[in-house]
């Protein structure tokens, strides 16, 4: 009679390899949800008329032209106007990437549309995190709408928790490979850094 033959070395190896790589997948998946919830997104049911649009900032190039993902998000910003969804439009975003300011840029690009669009432009952020913090000394506590790409949602939606308590994310669909690499190791860096703090810094 045949005994079955003891799993080699490498084999338990590999199933303890296995085991370790779905234990840290569930995990991670556990540490997104925890800090990177789904975005409530606006609608007519979700977040009817507030005071406040709050739109975040993206790149402007070299020579001053808006990339193809602010003009998203402007348009998008006018649109929900349009629909009658705000009152007033925060547009915030620094001069990040070169000397352009992106609130100014946006401004510009509202105003030649709808030169009727109520705007205050925040010119200092220069991170999704500012863009909460400094825009909040105008929205206070009243419901408001934050305007970005759809890729940015999730993670600006889990920021904004901690600066609103009356919030709703409206997403312009922005997908672009380099940019969703782009957005994937920012994830990582926030949840990092929240991790940080849940530990009291000692990671």
């Amino acid at each position: 009679m045949k005994h079955s033959a003891k799993p080699s070395k490498a084999y338990s190896l590999l199933r303890i390899g296995g085991i370790m790589t779905a234990l840290s997948a569930i995990a991670g998946l556990a540490l997104y949800e925890t800090y990177l919830p789904p975005a409530k997104r606006c609608s007519k049911t979700s977040c009817k008329h507030v005071p406040w649009a709050l739109l975040l900032g993206c790149a402007v190039h070299d020579d001053g032209t808006p990339s193809s993902s602010l003009l998203g998000r402007v348009e998008q910003a006018i649109d929900l106007y349009d629909k009658g969804f705000y009152d007033t439009l925060i547009v915030s975003g620094g001069a990040v990437q070169n000397s352009y300011v992106e609130a100014d840029c946006m401004e510009q690009l509202i105003h030649e549309r709808r030169p009727d669009l109520p705007v205050i432009p925040e010119r200092e952020a220069r991170n999704t995190w500012q863009n909460m913090e400094f825009s909040k000394k105008y929205i206070q506590d009243d419901p408001v709408i934050i305007i970005t790409g759809n890729l940015h949602c999730r993670r600006a939606s889990a920021i904004a928790r901690q600066f609103f308590k009356n919030f709703c994310m409206a997403g312009y669909p922005d997908f672009k490979w380099h940019r969703a690499r782009k957005e994937a190791a920012s994830r990582v860096l926030y949840i990092w850094i929240e991790l940080k703090k849940a530990f009291g810094g000692k990671l």
